[in-house]
């Protein structure tokens, strides 16, 4: 998976959740928690602490999502090569 073929999916019962296979939740304030828009990464555990935000829009949560997603593909894959090295 690369940063250009994520593909945000809104929910079709909350308006204000958009999910990405792999990538995790973005979530509106109305939809979620109060502050704005916050990103909930897949790859983490389920939990307050490890929710990324507040983003005032969700372009904003979005395009950070894409980034850390980014990072953290780019983390496992050298650690792939590593482990292949070794």
């Amino acid at each position: 998976m690369t940063v250009q073929s994520i593909s945000w999916e809104q929910d079709g019962i909350d308006s204000g959740w958009f999910f990405a296979k792999d990538v995790g939740s973005v979530r509106s304030s109305s939809s979620y928690r109060p502050g704005g828009w916050w990103f909930l990464p897949k790859w983490l555990p389920d939990t307050e602490e490890n929710d990324v935000g507040p983003f005032k829009t969700k372009a904003a949560a979005m395009a950070q999502a894409e980034t850390l997603t980014a990072r953290q593909l780019a983390t496992l894959e050298t650690l792939t090569a590593r482990q292949l090295a070794t």
